[in-house]
């Protein structure tokens, strides 16, 4: 026995010779390695399997986790391939259940009940009969065409083949549509109306990419050809999910609240009961308007606001101290409509000539700098890559952050911007709304810095799981958290700036207590219309505009919330915890690193990294 101890002995000592300096203080320390090694390999494993399911039943999704052979495919929307689908899955999912978690690092752990989440949420998504009920899988074909005008790939003669035979398929997808659809939600029905309508209209984008690669008269004539056919496609469904829109009787959109807390748990790991959230979100909604009643204060109030110099301009910036004030009960809160009203009122108008490309990218790299200087955030190469937003997506949003596809060798971090179309008027009414200095202030600082962009290119070494099964709650909350830290550091800092964010909180905890009140089927469709319209004063449009993103993705709304308050309790924890050592770019640095994980996690895992 003593033999065989020394031998082993040896050979441990041996592989400790190889290892750097460091490890070999501890010789027995190669076998922790080779226990992470397992731990990674049954991950991978696992990872790779479900891979490999959706480039073959799944390639649309494929593209986006960055698998490029996929690029020329669109999903078989048919019985058969839902239920080969389904199989690979819970074959997957059996192969999981089989793992000894005990023998799993915490962050490993963490890393697996997301990918099994991700897992669950495809089973439950394959098992909802979408074929016959779900017009919007349809109209994701759409958005996989164009998707691939968002990304360079590879070559822009593979890239417009792979583009050319998406098109082309759009054809088949029109077909499974008249034939499995039965019966489906008009509202549904009518929201894949539009985007029917707008992809058919964005249609001159696809065009046009085409004819770059075509050589000669017989390649633009393939690509016309191409175009013309594809576009008729897209009319065809618009006309078919008209019909559909209007037929009387049809199932309900909503999905009730045992499938919505699936989708919270498994698709935004937020494990918080919808009762206690609504009255989380309640406490919240109360709070905002509160915080929104003191935003309005300078412009309703009779003496004028302290004047200073802003950016070069005259500004009016509150000079009230951040400390607790009540209001009288008797006072009644505000609405959308006040805001509306100030709104109204504030000059707000963008120069017509502006640079609005440049200007953006211009305050971003200010707004980096000053943030790094002051060190709030840590030093980090980003080179920002602005672009014109291509005319399909500009219909949903005026600005699109689209982070590297999955693992790439060369991963593009790209920010896609709706630019002013149309004639003189209607263009400088587009900037005026989209891009006034207070809305650019916002949209800087949650969605490049210190917001998602930023985020996204500091965490690129985060773990291939983590990057492949990102958790958006997390990525959600950062936006909202990096306005709120770029308000502490004095990027929003006029009285319009400061009126500006407390809208923006006001409108998404009133979209999170829609969104769950609708899909827990505590509110109709005319109910969360009374409460957005009537008791809250927002315009019509924007009311529905609420109610469509609760209709397309359930719980996106409430994760916004979950995950800001996540994140802004542990600043306030850490920064409580250090007093005046507290290393805040250290601190941001470590959360970024840690990266879109689920939030129950986090506190935990902040803490493995402080100790490490």
């Amino acid at each position: 026995m003593n033999y065989w101890k020394n031998t082993l002995s040896a050979a441990v000592i041996c592989l400790a010779a190889l290892l750097p300096a460091g490890a070999q203080q501890d010789p027995f320390a190669v076998f922790n390695d080779i226990d992470d090694m397992m731990q990674d390999n049954a991950l991978m494993d696992a990872a790779n399997r479900h891979a490999s399911a959706v480039l073959t039943f799944l390639p649309e999704r494929a593209t986006l986790i960055g698998y490029a052979s996929a690029n020329s495919q669109l999903n078989a929307r048919n019985t058969a391939q839902e239920q080969a689908a389904l199989k690979a899955l819970e074959g997957i999912k059996t192969s999981m259940a089989e793992m000894d978690l005990k023998e799993f690092s915490p962050a490993k752990k963490a890393d697996f009940n997301v990918m099994q989440g991700r897992i669950n949420y495809d089973i439950w998504s394959l098992s909802r009969n979408r074929l016959a009920q779900d017009p919007l899988y349809y109209t994701q074909a759409f958005d996989a065409v164009y998707e691939l005008m968002l990304k360079k790939l590879s070559a822009p003669t593979v890239q417009n083949e792979a583009l050319a035979a998406r098109a082309g398929a759009l054809g088949r997808t029109a077909k499974e549509a008249q034939a499995n659809l039965k019966n489906p939600s008009a509202f549904l029905s009518q929201l894949a109306m539009e985007h029917a309508y707008y992809a058919y209209l964005s249609f001159d984008d696809i065009t046009a990419q085409l004819n770059t690669t075509a050589e000669d008269t017989v390649s633009r004539q393939e690509a016309a050809v191409t175009a013309n056919r594809a576009r008729r496609n897209l009319k065809e469904m618009f006309e078919f999910f008209k019909k559909l829109s209007k037929e009387q009787d049809t199932p309900d959109f909503r999905l009730g609240e045992e499938d919505y807390r699936f989708v919270l748990q498994n698709k935004y790991f937020i494990n918080t009961a919808p009762d206690k959230l609504r009255k989380t979100l309640t406490k919240q909604f109360k709070q905002a308007r509160e915080n929104l009643y003191f935003a309005l204060e300078p412009f309703t109030a009779a003496q004028d606001p302290e004047v200073v110099t802003v950016d070069g301009a005259s500004a009016p910036v509150s000079n009230k101290k951040n400390k607790k004030r009540k209001i009288s009960k008797h006072q009644p809160l505000p609405t959308a409509a006040d805001f509306y009203t100030v709104r109204g009122r504030l000059a707000l108008d963008v120069p017509a000539n502006i640079n609005l490309l440049a200007s953006i990218k211009n305050q971003a790299q200010s707004l980096e700098a000053d943030l790094v200087q002051k060190k709030v955030l840590p030093k980090n190469d980003v080179s920002f890559n602005i672009q014109p937003m291509p005319a399909y997506f500009a219909y949903m949003t005026p600005y699109l952050f689209v982070p590297p596809y999955g693992t790439q060798n060369l991963p593009t971090f790209d920010f896609f911007v709706r630019m002013p179309s149309g004639n003189k008027v209607t263009r400088a009414e587009m900037l005026t709304k989209d891009f006034n200095e207070p809305a650019r202030k916002l949209m800087i600082a949650g969605q490049l810095v210190p917001g998602l962009y930023y985020k996204a290119v500091y965490g690129q070494n985060a773990s291939p799981t983590r990057k492949r099964y990102p958790v958006p709650t997390l990525a959600n909350g950062w936006s909202v958290y990096a306005q709120h830290l770029a308000a502490d550091n004095g990027f929003i800092i006029t009285d319009t700036d400061l009126l500006f964010l407390a809208w923006e909180d006001y409108r998404r905890v009133v979209s999170a207590l829609v969104d769950l009140n609708l899909q827990t089927r505590q509110f109709s469709y005319a109910d969360a219309m009374t409460f957005l319209v009537q008791a809250n004063g927002f315009e019509q449009e924007e009311a529905e505009n609420i109610i469509k993103v609760s209709a397309l993705k359930p719980g996106e709304a409430v994760s916004y919330t979950v995950g800001y308050d996540v994140l802004n309790a542990l600043h306030k924890k850490y920064q409580k915890k250090f007093g005046k050592h507290f290393d805040e770019a250290d601190f941001h640095a470590k959360l970024m690193a840690i990266g879109n994980v689920a939030p129950d996690v986090l506190e935990q895992e902040l803490a493995d990294a402080y100790k490490n």
